[in-house]
């Protein structure tokens, strides 16, 4: 059976199904803004129909509508048609058979050739949203509501109970106020298309089963290596965590000047310290250690996996392997860190990063 590629872009007011010289869509768990580049032609050649000479013809006898002698046919720049802020859909597949890959809004129009066209996720609809506020006890989950507010971004259902104590936003726009959460807290922070998750891995889901910390009820990909997808994959690299000494270590500063410490890792090994003075619980301390450790050691992989657009998955899911080859030493379920799309007049890839084991696998060889 051939595979024949289809995309449907729409941006602002235009949708256009050909056409595409090349495009990238990157989406990682831990970067915060999705992020997309179409290059598409400078200038096109539309045809149009004239309403007037439509309905004369068809009113004398001599044409249909939709026929060659009520159109008219003209060049148009295509770097004029778009500008910042224009809402963005990409679907991509084969066959007719199209999945959404992306979903946002026109960051910057670049007149170049061919012209290239940057575009963000929901993220960007926190950029110009300036927040200035301050509470004595609050929650995780309440900040990120304020963070929000007025935007078309909702918030995940997984979001931890997570409480703050004299947590303060000093005038920053919303992106910046995620960023600060995400680095001073080990947070994993990220959009799946509109809705936003912050919290730590082990506690958020994509499947419709609810919340879970064993991540067993992620929603799933499977790849047969040399099946689904090329038998050689040089990307992929075995991390271990016995070769990474790493301790993160996670400081809670009271008003009185007293100092909470929780530790994750191994004594003696290179030490990623967090202060955090606006949190006082200490379940959630550790857990934020632990996560802090989990991003920084661990046994799986480092690089990517390459197979084409199908199968379909997204960031957060989890990929189960199946490998013949190494004694079986590649396959088990990991988690996906990150994917990487590309589409053009070369074909489409998706590149899947991959990180921990989340189980052991087989060399079964059957794709289920």
């Amino acid at each position: 059976m051939a595979f024949v590629l289809n995309s449907i872009i729409k941006i602002g007011n235009y949708s256009f199904a050909g056409g595409v010289n090349d495009l990238v869509i990157k989406k990682n768990i831990h970067t915060i803004v999705d992020s997309a580049v179409l290059k598409i032609p400078g200038a096109v050649r539309i045809v149009r129909e004239i309403p007037a000479i439509r309905d004369a013809l068809g009113f004398a006898g001599l044409g249909e509508p939709g026929s060659a002698a009520n159109r008219r046919a003209e060049s148009i720049d295509i770097a004029k048609l778009f500008r910042e802020g224009d809402p963005v859909s990409i679907d991509l597949g084969y066959n007719g058979v199209l999945q959404n890959e992306f979903r946002g809004f026109v960051r910057r129009v670049n007149i170049t050739t061919p012209v290239s066209i940057e575009m963000e996720g929901y993220a960007w609809q926190l950029r110009n949203r300036n927040i200035l506020a301050s509470w004595k006890k609050t929650t995780l989950r309440e900040v990120l509501g304020q963070v929000i507010a007025g935007t078309d971004i909702v918030l995940s259902p997984d979001i931890p109970d997570m409480p703050l104590i004299n947590y303060r936003i000093p005038n920053r726009n919303g992106l910046q106020v995620l960023e600060s959460l995400k680095d001073q807290m080990f947070l994993t922070v990220y959009f799946d298309d509109n809705v936003l998750y912050a919290g730590t891995e082990e506690t958020r889901t994509t499947a419709a089963g609810g919340i879970t910390e064993s991540m067993t009820n992620l929603e799933q990909v499977t790849y047969k290596i040399g099946y689904n997808c090329a038998s050689d994959q040089p990307d992929l690299k075995i991390r271990s965590a016995k070769e990474t000494k790493v301790l993160v270590r996670i400081k809670q500063h009271s008003r009185t000047g007293a100092v909470t410490t929780y530790e994750a890792g191994d004594p003696g090994g290179a030490v990623e310290e967090r202060n955090i003075p606006f949190t006082g619980h200490p379940d959630s301390l550790a857990s934020l250690a632990k996560n802090g450790l989990k991003q920084l050691k661990y046994d799986g992989y480092e690089g990517s996996l390459s197979g084409l657009l199908e199968p379909f998955c997204k960031p957060g899911w989890k990929a189960v392997i199946f490998d013949a080859r190494y004694d079986g030493g590649r396959a088990g379920t990991y988690f996906i860190e990150g994917t990487e799309v590309g589409f053009g007049v070369n074909g489409g890839e998706r590149k899947v990063q991959l990180t921990y084991r989340l189980s052991e696998g087989s060399t079964n060889t059957e794709v289920k």
